[in-house]
């Protein structure tokens, strides 16, 4: 394994320019480089998943005027926000898109009520946009789970298609084709049922190399440009047990060093914790969360740890690349390509770096080449009805 702190330390040295800008430029080349390689030889597909919100009949704390725009919940809404068809109960049954915010009673719409409500009771449609993660490169396929039947709608691919199909509201909880568009995944029909459960599989967007993981000395101090740089290692870890995925820290400042929100999946950066030998084994275990700044969460449990306490400098924390680690110096080789091609032009060093690169690409069509995937969603499988093809028991099909 090669930390993000390591590869920069290599490409500077290699370049013969630790200067701030070329540092800046090292890691941009090294995350381009990364991109490519993943985008013709890794899947680096995750899953996400949230639930559909059906249709709802809910209460309002009074009933309403003519002309209202705003309404009070009886309770807190408790799903996701965003917005949906709402029947009011007044002369004319007005239906309006209104706005629902998660843990809140207030709801709002744009055109006023055509007349007073007669009633506190109000009619929920069910929600068709469901945000979807930020670090979503591509949608490979999402399913929606009803009971033990999962389906998986088929894309739409234009917006005047999608139009199209919403031309009349339409709800039922089996999807025919999904759209997205605006940072939303949309369904078609509007699923009907609340709780059934919708899985994105998807193509993550590749965490840029970030400044915010390279320190200047290997006890966190902060990175200056143009310095040799480390992975974290300040203080010492406490509490580690095999099976276990809680990591303390003594004397650590992760949260306050790194800036990361608390309690929150950060697997989006890469980040790896590393117990350096003899206390623990040399693996190097993706990160979860960050707890405080004594106590973060690992993705995949220890497997062995030797010491429950490690001493100074018995552990590190680093960015990894997303590549396969067999492969890491690949980055900093390409890199290295581009500085001696763009920047400090040198024909020969080119050839050389060239060649490192070009060795470990071939190594590389043997190990993933098969991984390769085609991401054309337009093509739909062709299922074959075993009751088209009946078995007569003297041989003779017709």
């Amino acid at each position: 394994m090669k930390s993000a702190a390591t590869l920069l330390n290599f490409y500077t040295q290699q370049s013969n320019n630790t200067s701030a800008d070329n540092q800046s430029i090292g890691l941009q080349y090294m995350g381009d480089q990364q991109r490519y390689l993943i985008e013709n030889y890794f899947d680096n597909e995750r899953q996400f998943t949230t639930t559909t919100v059906g249709a709802m009949s809910l209460t309002t704390t009074a009933t309403l005027a003519s002309g209202a725009t705003s309404a009070t919940l009886s309770a807190a809404w408790a799903y996701q926000s965003g917005s949906q068809n709402v029947t009011f109960t007044n002369t004319n049954n007005d239906i309006r898109q209104v706005t629902f915010t998660n843990g809140s009673t207030a709801i709002s719409w744009s055109t006023g009520l055509g007349s007073a409500t007669t009633s506190t009771a109000i009619s929920t449609a069910g929600f068709q946009k469901y945000r979807i993660p930020a670090n979503i490169s591509k949608i490979i396929d999402s399913t929606i789970t009803v009971g033990q039947l999962r389906f998986t709608p088929a894309p739409v691919q234009s917006r005047q298609d999608w139009d199209n199909l919403n031309f009349l509201p339409y709800a039922s909880d089996i999807p025919n084709y999904f759209y997205i568009y605006n940072g939303n995944v949309e369904f078609w029909p509007v699923p009907s049922t609340t709780g059934n459960t919708i899985t994105f599989n998807y193509k993550a967007r590749v965490p840029e190399f970030s400044t915010a993981f390279l320190f200047s000395d290997k006890n966190g101090t902060a990175y200056v440009s143009g310095q040799t740089v480390f992975d974290y290692q300040k203080g010492s870890l406490s509490g580690l047990a095999a099976g276990g995925v809680s990591v303390t820290g003594s004397s650590t400042a992760w949260n306050s060093t790194g800036g990361f929100p608390l309690n929150t999946d950060v697997s989006i950066f890469n980040l790896y914790l590393v117990i350096n030998p003899p206390y623990g084994e040399d693996i190097w275990y993706p990160i979860q969360q960050f707890n405080s700044d004594t106590s973060l969460t690992l993705s995949i449990p220890l497997q062995n740890v030797p010491q429950t306490t490690t001493g100074a400098n018995g552990y590190s924390i680093a960015q990894l690349p997303v590549l396969s680690e067999d492969f890491h110096d690949m980055l900093t080789y390409g890199a290295l390509v581009n500085y001696y091609t763009n920047i400090n032009p040198d024909p020969n060093k080119v050839k050389i770096n060239q060649g490192e690169y070009q060795r470990r690409k071939e190594m590389l069509d043997d190990y993933a080449g098969t991984k390769q995937v085609n991401y054309n969603l337009g093509a739909q499988p062709v299922l074959l009805n075993p009751n088209s093809y009946p078995f007569y028991p003297n041989g003779v099909n017709s």
